[in-house]
C-alpha cells in the first residue's frame, strides 16, 4: 500500500508546476510591459511628429508612461502645439490618460487647464475645474472623440471683436465623429453666464453641425480647419429660460479666405418675453427692442407658427437679417 506521502507527490508537482507557469508568466508579462512602455516613451517625439505633420510641432514635458500591470497611459506635465505657418499656437496643463491592454484602440484622458489659443487676430483662453476625454481610435486616426467639462470658463480677445468676451459654464460636453466621409460636429453647454450683459444668463447652448468631406481632419497628420467646405448647421441655439430661446439653422460655405457666407433661418421663440428680458438687463435699449420687435413681426416667414422665423443671410462674413445690416463675423 503507497504511502501518504507518495500518493499526494503527483499533485504536489503539479501545483509546483502552475505556481512556476504563474511566476514565469508574471515575469515574461512585466518584462513584456515595461519593453512595452520604454518604447512607447522613446518614441514619444516621433509619433507627435507623425500626429501633427511636418508644418507644426508638439511636445509633451516630463513624458511618462504608466498604468502596469493592466493599463497603458502617457502622462505630461504640460502639453503644447505650435504652426509656425497658420501662425497658430497652444499651450495646456498635465495630461494623463488610459488605455485597457486588451482594448487599445479605446483611451480615456484628463488635461488641467488652463488651455491658451492664439492665432492671427484673437487669442483664446479657457480654463476648468475638471476636463475628461474619451477617443476611439482606427489605422489612420480617430473615429470619434468626445470631451466632457466642468465648471468652465472662457475669455476670448482680439482685433476681430468689438469688446474682450469673458464666459462661464457649469457644464460643456463636445463630440465629433467620422461619418461616410463627413465630420459630425457637436456641443452643448449648461448654465451659460457672460460679462456682456451681466445677470443675463441661458439655460443652455447647442451646437450641432456636420462638415462635408471634412472627415479627414480626425486622420493623420490632424492639421487645422481650412476652408474652402461646405457644411449644414443642424442646429445653433440658446435657450434663454423654459419658453424663450433663438436657433439658426440652414447651409453654410467657408472659402478659401475662411469667410462665411450663407442663408440661414433664425427662429425665435417667445419674442415678447424675449425683448423683456434684455429690456430688464439693458433698460436703456428698451425703445430700440420695442421698436425692433415691430419689424421682426413684419419678416416673420412663417407666421402662423408660435415662433417668429426670419431669414439671416451672411456675405463673406457680413450679417444682414432681412434688410437690416447687423455687423460682421470676425475672422478665423
Amino acid at each position: 500500500m503507497p504511502s501518504p506521502a507518495n500518493a499526494s507527490s503527483p499533485t504536489s508537482r503539479k501545483f509546483a508546476w502552475l505556481a512556476g507557469a504563474i511566476v514565469a508568466g508574471g515575469v515574461l508579462w512585466t518584462a513584456g510591459w515595461y519593453f512595452f512602455a520604454a518604447k512607447v516613451e522613446t518614441g514619444l517625439p516621433s509619433t507627435l511628429a507623425q500626429l501633427v505633420g511636418p508644418t507644426a510641432s508638439a511636445q509633451c514635458t516630463d513624458a511618462d508612461v504608466r498604468g502596469y500591470p493592466f493599463r497603458f497611459g502617457v502622462f505630461c506635465e504640460t502639453l503644447s502645439y505650435e504652426n509656425v505657418s497658420g501662425g497658430i499656437a497652444a499651450n495646456a496643463g498635465a495630461f494623463r490618460s488610459a488605455a485597457q491592454v486588451y482594448r487599445p484602440r479605446h483611451a480615456v484622458a484628463e488635461i488641467d487647464g488652463p488651455l491658451i489659443v492664439s492665432i492671427p487676430g484673437l487669442l483664446f483662453r479657457a480654463d476648468w475645474q475638471i476636463l475628461q476625454a474619451s477617443a476611439q481610435a482606427v489605422s489612420n486616426g480617430l473615429d470619434r472623440g468626445s470631451i466632457d467639462a466642468k465648471s468652465v470658463s472662457f475669455d476670448i480677445d482680439g482685433s476681430g471683436l468689438v469688446q474682450r468676451l469673458a464666459v462661464q459654464a457649469d457644464r460643456m460636453t463636445a463630440h465629433a465623429r467620422q461619418n461616410e466621409g463627413d465630420l459630425d460636429l457637436a456641443a452643448y453647454i449648461e448654465n451659460l453666464r457672460n460679462d456682456l450683459v451681466p445677470g443675463l444668463t441661458a439655460k443652455a447652448f447647442a451646437f450641432e453641425a456636420t462638415l462635408s468631406n471634412q472627415s479627414n481632419l480626425l486622420e493623420v497628420p490632424f492639421i487645422p480647419l481650412h476652408g474652402p467646405f461646405d457644411a449644414v448647421l443642424h442646429r445653433l441655439a440658446i435657450e434663454l429660460d423654459e419658453t424663450s430661446s433663438l436657433e439658426l439653422t440652414g447651409p453654410v460655405q467657408i472659402d478659401a479666405n475662411n469667410r462665411v457666407s450663407g442663408t440661414l433661418e433664425l427662429t425665435i421663440s417667445n419674442v415678447r418675453q424675449l425683448s423683456e428680458l434684455v429690456e430688464r438687463y439693458r433698460p436703456e435699449s428698451a425703445g430700440m427692442i420695442r421698436q425692433f420687435g415691430l419689424m421682426i413681426a413684419a419678416l416673420d416667414t412663417k407666421p402662423d407658427d408660435d415662433a417668429v422665423t426670419l431669414p439671416l443671410t451672411i456675405r463673406s462674413n457680413l450679417i444682414s437679417l432681412g434688410f437690416l445690416p447687423l455687423g460682421q463675423l470676425p475672422s478665423f
